[in-house]
């Protein structure tokens, strides 16, 4: 892992895999991007084959799945890149269906560890989320931005973030502690060059440089308040 002006560098290719299907029979395998034992936050990227069914399932703790990849069908919804399951702490939700096979990027705060469950939850509280259906706004360093979680999730939030190529965010502050994955383009940061699905993160109270995105880039924010 790279540190670069107050930023923890998460390489894709480096992260580890553990093999789901030993663990508790699901076929998938899961990758651990960043786990913050201090704030409860887990960012694992979740890899599903063709043809893949989740069971319906609960967590103890509340998480935000975002497709990054693939397509996730569940209550006769079809999610796509960018769209999300939030599903709050001890509710019920599935089964998800991934005709296609399915990346997912999932942001837990509390344990992800999960029991499959009969029952569906009633009344239904979990939400799914679809990007296409939220427009854009103006968002800081002349970004455009949607907030996919803006509440329901506890201090979890989750943004979309579209950097025109040229331009630069002023890392001040450092309040909230954040994190963010590369969808496409690239970020740079005092010369490490974050390619899509690298990931920085960046823990509250610590300063932080700036970020540049030379050639445009559009991230996947997410930021505990």
């Amino acid at each position: 892992m790279a540190r670069r002006a107050g930023f923890e560098i998460v390489r894709f290719a480096d992260i580890p895999w553990e093999e789901r299907v030993n663990v508790d029979g699901w076929p998938c395998r899961a990758g651990l991007y960043y786990n913050d034992a201090d704030t409860g936050l887990c960012l694992r990227l979740i890899d599903y084959p063709l043809g893949s069914i989740e069971p319906r399932h609960v967590h103890a703790g509340t998480h935000a799945t975002t497709v990054l990849r693939g397509r996730a069908i569940v209550d006769g919804v079809t999610l796509g890149p960018l769209d999300v399951v939030l599903g709050p702490g001890d509710e019920p939700h599935g089964p998800l269906h991934y005709p296609d096979g399915c990346k997912l990027l999932s942001a837990f705060l509390g344990s992800y560890h999960h029991s499959e469950s009969q029952q569906s939850s009633a009344p239904r509280s979990y939400r799914l989320i679809q990007s296409a259906q939220i427009p854009w706004q103006s968002g800081e360093a002349g970004a455009e931005a949607k907030t996919l979680i803006g509440h329901g999730c506890g201090r979890l939030h989750l943004h979309v973030l579209r950097f025109a190529a040229g331009a630069q965010l002023d890392g001040a502050g450092g309040q909230q502690t954040h994190a963010a994955l590369v969808i496409d383009g690239e970020a740079a940061i005092e010369g490490e060059t974050l390619a899509p699905w690298d990931l920085y993160y960046a823990r509250a109270g610590v300063a932080r440089g700036a970020i540049d995105f030379p050639r445009g880039a559009t991230l996947l924010s997410i930021t505990l308040h």
